[in-house]
């Protein structure tokens, strides 16, 4: 049987490449590496020469893009026909479910992807076969892939250890491989040989780095460092990274709960790192022109530290923004105007799994209960100065409402049903209200605001207008005690 190069070196020289028209299936989590080990083995079929095809869910754009990142050039081949980019079209479910013989896509599918191709790649797979018609689409993709003759690489969003669908069972027994990979706390990649026709002699984990215009490649930097080399207490210590103007409460926030060390030079970073410098998490604030940098950084100080990268910005992003940092080493990415407790909940998550101990499982939302609705002005009070006294404590918002006696009826009763979060609260003041969010930003204050606005508009035909004042512990923790101070006197 004639073997065909993977692109993977340590994987080629692990199995001996891939027979020629087989159907290989490669499961991940998602944020694994499943589309850069896809698109590696394309362009590797490009670099010999053959012509190869690609289904997926993404723009071609995005493709191209994400290709360059793995520094393969997937512009050129398509422009001049040796790479045919093909996508689903927007309501391929709903056509697939009504089609009155949905075996028929493939037979599009073929003449799309043409009997020229040596290679092609799906991502991802399951939308091909998993519909209620039971395993007969499951059956007919892998006849369908066989019948092409090309070598065919398939994804699927899955680490393989939970219940998968009888259809996708059905392409996995039908395989001829299935591979795993999945992404450690340190950055590196392990590539898992699940099943091979014909079969291999080791079934070890083959581990692996990204590396810019390589790809997948064995590991070069010093991933080798244990989790227990570090020094007591350096768990505390927080490495800031500012690629751009942080927010004061942010600021604010990190200097209360860790060992805050500021910077805002990557340089200055690697410096330290190489020092021997250690810290419990490396935080990375930036905006969204600042994502190439970010993930650049990542890629420098991932073979340097073992502590959890946690990237965050309150920008919206796109998706190949956060899989691109994610690719480069980074263990998590925060975005759009995110709170203080989605943070720190992050950032907890991050470093437990970094340190090797058993996470717990994730708890139900607590339940918001607000038996004592609005609540009278001393013991709002109290409760304010019981937070602010807290240094642990995570930071919140507290809004100030100033209103007539004729809206404020109503305005009290909006108020407390808008609450969400446990934690918050509703109090009166002499001139209006006061609501305290808790582990929120002002930017949250300000999505609470638009809610209430929107609940008083459908009570009241023309709800009078209200004054509003929107203050965060960690910047206005002062200002937040002279108010208090003010409405007692």
């Amino acid at each position: 049987m004639k073997r065909i190069q993977i692109g993977i070196r340590p994987l080629d020289e692990r199995t001996g490449g891939f027979t020629a028209g087989g159907v290989y299936v490669l499961a991940g989590a998602p944020g694994s590496g499943k589309l850069g080990a896809l698109l590696q083995f394309l362009h590797t079929g490009l670099d010999t020469g053959d012509r190869v095809a690609l289904l997926t869910a993404m723009a071609p754009e995005q493709v191209i893009e994400q290709a360059q990142h793995f520094g393969f050039d997937l512009q050129t081949p398509w422009e001049d026909g040796r790479l045919r980019l093909l996508g689903f079209a927007d309501d391929f479910d709903r056509r697939l479910l009504s089609a009155a013989e949905p075996a028929q896509a493939f037979d599009e599918l073929s003449d799309l992807v043409g009997r020229d191709v040596a290679r092609v790649g799906v991502d991802p797979g399951k939308p091909l076969w998993e519909t209620r018609a039971g395993t007969s689409l499951a059956s007919r993709f892998v006849a369908w892939a066989e019948s092409t003759k090309a070598t065919l690489l398939v994804t699927i969003a899955s680490d393989l250890s939970d219940t998968l669908s009888p259809s996708t069972e059905w392409v996995l027994q039908s395989a001829t491989g299935v591979l795993k990979i999945e992404r450690l706390p340190s950055g590196l990649r392990q590539l898992w040989v699940r099943r091979l026709s014909p079969p291999i002699d080791h079934q070890g984990a083959i581990s692996l780095e990204v590396v810019p215009g390589k790809g997948l490649c064995e590991p070069t930097g010093r991933f080798d460092r244990r989790r227990t080399d570090t020094p007591i207490g350096s768990e505390r210590r927080l490495l800031l990274l500012t690629l751009t103007t942080a927010p004061e409460e942010l600021l604010a926030w990190a200097r209360t709960r860790y060992d805050t060390v500021e910077l805002a030079e990557p340089l200055q970073l690697v410096s330290q790192l190489q020092e021997g410098e250690e810290y419990g998490v490396v935080l990375v604030y930036l905006d969204r022109d600042g994502c190439r940098e970010a993930a650049e950084t990542c890629r420098a100080i991932r073979p340097l530290t073992g502590a959890p990268i946690v990237l965050a910005t309150d920008d919206r992003l796109r998706a190949t923004d956060r899989t691109q940092a994610l690719d480069a080493g980074a263990n998590d990415f925060l975005s759009d105007n995110f709170s203080f407790v989605e943070l720190a909940s992050r950032i907890d998550r991050a470093m437990q799994a970094a340190s090797g101990l058993p996470q717990a499982r994730r708890r139900e939302k607590e339940a918001v209960t607000v038996p004592e609705g609005v609540l009278d002005a001393d013991e709002f009070d109290r409760r304010i100065g019981d937070r602010l006294r807290e240094s642990q404590a995570l930071p919140f918002a507290m809004i100030q409402i100033r209103c007539g006696a004729a809206v404020g009826r109503i305005l009290g009763e909006v108020l407390v049903k808008q609450v969400r979060d446990a934690g918050d609260c509703v109090g009166k003041t002499p001139d209006g209200f006061g609501v305290v969010l808790h582990g929120a930003r002002p930017k949250q204050a300000e999505a609470y605001l638009s809610r209430v606005r929107q609940a008083l508009a459908q009570l009241v035909d023309q709800p009078s207008a209200f004054d509003v004042t929107v203050m965060s512990s960690a910047t206005d923790g002062n200002a937040i005690v002279k108010a208090l101070s003010a409405a007692a006197a």
